[in-house]
Order: C-alpha cells, then structure tokens, then sequence
C-alpha cells in the first residue's frame, strides 16, 4: 500500500494518461534502487560521512583519538563512519526502427523510466541519451520530475532512424575516454545486428572495449513474446522502408516468430555471460520492476 504523500508524488510526476499515450500500461514504482552494492549515496549536496555504527573499543588496533568521547570508561566505543558518494550513470537508449515494434516499445519506455525514477530516488545521477546512427540526444534535468516529463515527451515523439552496432555506440559515446568517471552505463536495445551479427563479434574486440570503460556496462535486452491470440490479417507499418503492409498471422507462424526470437536472444545471453557481463532480458511490462530489484540483490550478495 502507497501513502497519500506516495500517490500524490506519482500523479504530479507522471501522468496516467501520458503513459498510456507511449503505450505503458503499468505504473512506475515508487522504490529506490541502487545497483552498486557498498556504495552510500549522498541525501543532500557535497561530500560528507554518514554514520554507520559503534563498536567496542579494541587496544592496539583503534585509534584512541576515535574513542566516543560519551563512552563511559569502562566501556569504551569507537564510532565507525562511511564516505557518502553519487554514482554517475548512464542510460543509453536505443532508437533504431526495430525498436518501434509495439511489443518492445511498451517495455523499453517503462524500463527507461523505472530505471530513472528508482536510480535519482537512490540519489544517482542519471542521464539519458538515446542513439542511432546518426546523433546522440542527451537529457540530464536537474530535478526528477523535469527529466522524466522530457523523456516521457521525447517518447511520445515517435523519430526514429538508421540504428547502429552497441560495439559502435560504446566507442562513440565517449564512455571509453580519458578520466570519464561513469559508474555504469545501462544499454537499452534489442541488439539486433545492423551490420553484421551484433551478438557474434568478436569477443577479443569486445574486451579490449571494456577494458577502457571505467564503470561497469549493463545491456538491458528488449524482446518480445506474440500470443497465439494475436491471429488474422493485421497491418504491419516497416518504419525502416516507410511502408505499410498487410500480413497473415496464423498460430503456427506467430510459433516460429517466438521461436526464431526466443533462439536469437538465447545467443545473446551466452555471449554476454561469456563476457562476464550482468545483463537484464525484458519480454514484458511486468518483467521490468522485479528484474531490476533482482539483479540489485544479485550484485548485493555478489560484492558484499
């Protein structure tokens, strides 16, 4: 159960109405996530240092200048202290045509927007681009309800273009540049090859990139499962020729459809594992809020 203050903050952020208008049909959720375990994020302006516990004293290995100075003498407490830090991050996001296929449109814009939401509750800092061959569109608002408004307009405003290889928007990113200082870098997509097949580069080329990325990289896979309800002649529009046609979708097609995308995401898991690489694989709305606190917890369990 939400409180009124909780209610209240959702519907001056975000619309209902203008998330139905991008095709999101469940809510964003009101939850901080932070997906750098040890990490302590800063609630206010500036650096500083956040209490974190006392502890008894122990000769010969403490400080005595840490003694709590409200400790009785013959109970000695140190205090125990954590920096406060902001993890910059990095959502790029895919806006080739193959990305305009209903199905996986609806899960990218709720990914894009649950991830901004819940990262700047975490006190990150978040900043967006959406790529494609041939620009980059940045936006980094200074307040939660500014950044999420822009993107839910930018959206709405269905531009899409030539796309391009993750391999080529890592390098043209600046993510691999000399003192960048991002912590993760989240890479919403399909993954479908432009040229070439994108899952099967070249692993050697692929770690010789991470290697000069300073952060950790996150691919966020956007895929899609058809019902066998989803039968009859439907029209189709190809944003990448322009055109409009009529196709017949019989249940033993929509079968292939599913399988033949089922196989290809499967390669791309197996090359990210390979890889060494946390990654997220998204089929539907629902999918998206609890893989994110999943893989939270992974990388909790893994680096506590």
């Amino acid at each position: 159960m939400h409180t009124k203050e909780e209610q209240s903050a959702r519907k001056s952020i975000l619309d209902k109405r203008r998330l139905q208008a991008i095709g999101v049909l469940l809510p964003v959720r009101m939850d901080a996530l932070s997906f750098l375990p040890g990490r302590h994020p800063l609630g206010r302006a500036g650096e500083g240092m956040r209490f974190l516990r006392n502890r008894p004293f122990e000769p010969g290995e403490d400080n005595p200048r840490d003694i709590d100075k409200f400790s009785t003498p013959d109970k000695l407490w140190v205090n125990e202290w954590e920096a406060e830090v902001q993890a910059s991050i990095n959502l790029f996001c895919d806006i080739s045509a193959s990305m305009s296929f209903p199905p996986k449109l609806a899960v990218r814009n709720l990914a894009l927007l649950q991830l901004t939401y819940s990262l700047w509750r975490a006190c990150d800092l978040v900043r967006t681009v959406f790529y494609s061959k041939d620009k980059q569109e940045e936006f980094a608002e200074r307040n939660l309800k500014t950044q999420l408004e822009k993107l839910s307009y930018r959206m709405a405003d269905e531009r899409w273009a030539e796309g391009v290889d993750v391999l080529e928007t890592i390098e043209q990113s600046g993510l691999t540049a000399r003192g960048n200082k991002n912590d993760i870098a989240f890479i919403v997509s399909d993954f479908s090859p432009i040229s070439g097949s994108a899952e099967m580069a070249p692993t050697s080329r692929w770690h010789s990139l991470m290697r000069k990325i300073p952060g950790d990289l996150v691919p966020v896979i956007i895929s899609f499962k058809l019902s066998r309800e989803v039968i009859g002649a439907i029209k189709l529009w190809d944003p990448e020729r322009q055109t409009q046609r009529l196709t017949l979708l019989t249940p033993s097609r929509v079968d292939r459809i599913n399988e033949k995308e089922r196989q290809r995401v499967e390669r791309l898991e197996a090359f990210f594992r390979k890889l060494g690489l946390d990654y997220l694989l998204l089929r539907q709305e629902r999918d998206v809020y609890p893989q994110l606190a999943r893989l939270t917890g992974l990388r909790r369990r893994r680096k506590s």
